[in-house]
Formats: C-alpha cells, structure tokens, sequence
C-alpha cells in the first residue's frame, strides 16, 4: 500500500461528515409526508457476535459526553444512533419515515404532534418519556437547533406525547424534528428546565443572560455516556484505538438488533485503512482515495457508491472577477472543461458531473422539478465554449488567452489545499481553463485559512462546496445565494440576489423562502422550478462533480445480511446511514 493510498485529512473528514449528516442548523431539511408504522425489514438474523466500524472520535479531557456541545465523544457521527437515536429515520428512495422512538406522528393544522413508543428505558433504568424529548429541544435551542426558527413552544400533554406548535409553518420541520438524537431529562433537565424559562420569558441568545446561558450548556459535562438505544457506550474500553458499545437491554429496539458489541476503532483514513485491509473493519465511511479503493476490490470487498449529494464548485466573486457577471463566460467556463475527468482524477467512478447543474444532486430533480427540458448539461464542449466566449467579444491574443479591451482574463483558483481530491481537481481545472484560453492559476491553503478567506471575499475565483445531504433541495440552494454570499462574513462572493434570466425577474432570497414555506411540499415544486432554472441559466457557480461515498463492507470476516449493491438502501443519504438503518432492523447480522 503506498502512502497516496493512505493519508487523508482530518480536516477533510470532518468537512465530509458536516456535508452529509444531519445538521442541527438551519440548512437541516426534510420533504416528505409522515407515513408509515415502525421500522420494518430485517430480522430473523443470527444473534450474537460484533459488528466493528471506524469513527474519528475526540477523546477526554477534550472529549466528553455533553452531546450538545462540540467535541463529543462519537459527537456528529452515524454511531451516537446507537445510543442516543432519534425519533424516526429517513428512508429516502420511499420518501417515508421509519419510526425510531417515535410510534407515530401527524401535522393537527399548526402543531406537529409526535406519539411515542412506550415500555423503553434509559440504561439506569429510567423510563422514557415526554420529558427527554421536550428536554432535549429546550436545550436544543440554546445549542441552535434549527426548528426553533419555525416553531415557539412544545408541550408535553402526557408522557407518550410531544407537540411542537409552528409559528411559521414549514415542510423543513418534520426533519428538524425527527431526526435529532435525544437525550435523558435525567441528566439535563435542569438546564432545560432554565432553557424553558428564560426563552418563555422573552430572553435571546443574543442578550448576556442567553450568552451566559449558552456558555453553561457547552461547559456542561455529564459524568459518564447514557442510552436510551440497543446499545451503550462501555465508558471503560474507551481509548485512543479503539471503543466498545454493549447492549442496552430496556433500550429501543434491544429485542431486534442481533450483534452482542459494536466495536468503533478510532481514526481518520489513514488509521482506518489498514484496519478494513487486515479485515478488522467490517465497514466505513471515510471517503478513500483511488489506489485505497482498487485495493479493497482486490479483497473482494463490495463498495457501495452511493450519493452524497455535495462535491466542489467555482465560485466567482462579483467584484473582483467583474467579467463574470456575463453570464457566458460562467456557462463557457462550465463547458471548457471536463468535469467528469476533474472527479475521475481522484476517485474514478465515485465521481460524476452533475447532469442537471441546478445547485441540487441530480437525484433529487425529478421529484422536486416540473419541467427538466430546461435544464443544459453544459457538456463539455469546447467549441461552444469558445463560441459564448465571442458572442460575449472576447477573442484570443498570440498568447491563446482570450481579452477584450486590450485586457486578458487571468484569475486565481483559491481551493482549499488540505482537500487532497479537491486539490487535484483544482489543479485539473486550472490547466484546463488555461489550455482553452483564460490563465487560471491555482493557489491553495489549508481550510481553516481558505475558508474565512473566501467568506470575507478575498479571492477572484474559490473552490466551495454546492449541494448538501438532505431531502429538500432547498438547503442546497441556500448554499450560494447565502452561505456563501449574502450570509457569509464579509459578503463572501458578494452575487446579487435579484437577477434577470429568461423567465423574467427573480428575487432568489425570497424565492428560497417560497420554497419552504408551509406543509404542502407539492406547492413549493414551483418556486424549486424557477430557482433551478434560473441557476441553471445564470449559474452562479458551477457545480463540479458530485462525490459519491466508496464504503467499503467486508461480508467475509463477522458480518451477514448485507443487501445487493443494486439495493436501494444503499441510496440513503448520509444523515439516515443505511448501516446503521440495517443494524437498527434487524437486517444485518453475524456469520
């Protein structure tokens, strides 16, 4: 194994994981109606045995288990499900919820009210109830949880039922609701009790008592892991390599999971490879570079490529690059190179360029568009390239770089340097737009140094992320009209909001908010339809590949009852993992 098959950032990791998981912010997003009964599927398997995967977990003194707060042992990871779940799950293919610790759920006008399973207990014994779920969105609040932008009380009439009353409805809450692990009124009750309090009472995070308040929750430190799930957290087999999760006999579903451990071994890619090579991981995540993944293949793993509904693009600063507020030098840019190579470079088919380029993953388009005709793929071709770029009077100097005005377009590619396969695709990109005749120069830092740099608008052109892993395209969308615009510090690449393109008029802020507003997700197909026009006409940056998970799972050392790789399980995105989805049911199980 050479060493390009094993290192990888840790920063890269994290991006990876904060692209794809559930978010507790306002990008977090949902789409579909509640449907359906308990999870359904699996069992039957054999009891016993281990299940092992591989996480990036902080360990104490800087790892705790306040999973409220950042630097959580397991925090942000598909393995707290375990332990902490949620109320239901996302089956995304279906576009239905499975229930988790929830048994049902239903929208009453403006309240969302959630029933739930009874006869499940906290690992000490403790009932669960009412309480932990409204104690975990009080506190949710003071740690951002992005409902509270929608809603303004919960109540809790009995011990089975929680109700979440709307102050703006929205089709973005069922996911902010049911997708957020809950933890025991036991342990935080008393700040969610304060919680309670200060925000009934009028108080803001913004004022120095809601400061106050946010910093006592993130100091919080429970004095050991809890489990309201199958299984619970060893606090002693914790350690730099490795950890243990044991059955949580009175926990969710303790009665359908069929392996006695879950073993979670410690480490970014470079840690874990060796460890899925040698056959002590039966499954990860962590994204592996091109040499990594034909060696799996070699030990006849199977690797499941499946959507992660995000990648990088080009973003151009309305400001410092003004050449591109023409919109036909974005679309020739887009077209100049090849996009799928850019992908390919790094990871071979767990790439691709999207075909729709409307600021979503393609797989979302058909059920959230009405018309995909109006779509261009903006194939590569460089000879329409070259067209747009005359048509916008441009023309090439002896030195084959195109200028108008006796000034050559010449721009800087700031990519974040860190991103090994984003860094390859920047120097792809930069060769490639300076072969077809604009000078690219690709310049790279690590991410904590690119990444405020971009928000605070100092580069021409930048590599940021387009699309997000949720239902709802709309979090993708707010993506380069606010994160990486109008919200970002700095005014980011600073695109104007309003902008004309062959359907008239378009407001994107306030189309994006037409987009969730209310329960009826079929409504909101129109202003999704005029938004994913417009980008895709006006293309405020440019998509350039979709990455695509390469998991690898190992079916020949401790685990069984792993679907074919045409299963549409393995179409789940990230946040509703379909490991953990299959661990949850019952499906998987050992030799």
């Amino acid at each position: 194994m050479t060493d390009s098959a094993t290192k990888y950032s840790v920063t890269r990791r994290r991006f990876l994981r904060d692209a794809t998981l559930t978010s507790l912010g306002l990008i977090a997003a949902a789409c579909a109606p509640t449907t359906g009964g308990p999870t359904g599927g699996g069992g039957g398997g054999a009891k016993g045995g281990e299940f092992h995967g591989g996480w990036p977990y902080v360990l104490a003194p800087q790892g705790h288990w306040n999973f409220f707060a950042t630097n959580a042992i397991l925090g942000g990871g598909i393995y707290t499900d375990l332990f902490i779940p949620s109320l239901a799950v996302y089956r995304w293919v279906d576009a239905k919820w499975d229930f988790w610790l929830a048994q049902s759920a239903q929208q009453n006008g403006d309240t969302y009210e959630v029933k739930l399973r009874s006869g499940i207990k906290w690992d000490d014994g403790t009932p669960f109830t009412s309480k932990d779920v409204a104690t975990t969105y009080w506190v949710g609040r003071l740690a951002s949880y992005g409902i509270w932008n929608f809603i303004d009380k919960i109540t809790t009439p009995d011990d089975q039922t929680v109700q979440f009353h709307y102050s703006k409805p929205t089709s973005l809450g069922e996911r902010l609701i049911l997708r957020n692990g809950i933890k025991p009124d036991k342990i935080f009750g008393a700040l969610g009790k304060k919680a309670q309090d200060f925000y009934t009472g009028g108080g803001t995070n913004s004022s120095d008592a809601g400061k106050a308040l946010v910093a006592e929750m993130n100091a919080f430190r429970p004095d050991k892991p809890y489990s309201v799930g199958p299984y619970k957290v060893d606090p002693a087999s914790v350690t730099a390599a490795q950890l243990t999760m044991v059955r949580n006999t009175g926990g969710l579903f303790a009665d359908k999971v069929n392996y006695d451990k879950v073993v979670v071994y410690q480490g970014e890619t470079a840690e874990i490879t060796p460890l899925v090579l040698n056959g002590d991981v039966d499954y990860a995540t962590h994204g592996f570079p091109l040499a990594t993944d034909k060696a799996f293949q070699d030990k006849g793993y199977k690797i499941v490529r499946g959507p992660i509904f995000t990648g990088p693009a080009l973003y151009f600063h309305w400001e410092n690059a003004p050449e591109f507020q023409d919109k036909r030098l974005r679309q020739a840019v887009a077209m100049a190179f090849n996009r799928d190579e850019a992908g390919k470079i790094f990871y071979g088919s767990s790439a691709r360029a999207p075909q729709y380029m409307v600021g979503f993953a393609d797989s979302l388009v058909k059920n959230w568009t009405t018309d995909q005709s109006k779509f261009n793929s903006y194939a590569f071709d460089a000879a329409k390239a070259d067209q747009l770029m005359k048509d916008a009077g441009y023309a090439k100097g002896s030195d084959g770089i195109y200028a108008k005005g006796g000034k050559a377009l010449a721009y800087e590619l700031y990519f974040p340097s860190d991103f090994q396969d984003w860094a390859a695709a920047a120097t792809y990109t930069a060769d490639a737009l300076t072969k077809f005749g604009i000078k690219v120069t690709a310049r790279g830092a690590i991410r904590s140094t690119q990444l405020p740099d971009t928000n605070a608008g100092k580069f021409t052109i930048a590599m940021n992320p387009w699309g997000t892993g949720n239902p709802h395209p709309q979090p993708s969308l707010v993506r380069p009209f606010r994160e990486f615009s109008k919200d970002a510090p700095g005014g980011g690449m600073k695109y104007p909001l309003t902008q004309t393109y062959s359907g008239g008029s378009i407001n994107f802020d306030t189309v994006l908010d037409d987009a969730i507003t209310g329960f009826d997700t079929a409504k909101q197909k129109d202003p999704i339809q005029k938004i994913a026009q417009a980008f895709n006409e006006l293309l405020p940056c440019i998509p350039i590949y979709e990455r695509l998970n390469n998991n690898p799972i190992n079916d020949k050392a401790r685990t069984a009852g792993w679907p074919g790789l045409d299963d549409k399980i393995y179409q789940q995105g990230g946040g509703d993992n379909f490991a953990i989805v299959m661990i949850m049911d019952g499906t998987l199980h050992k030799i």
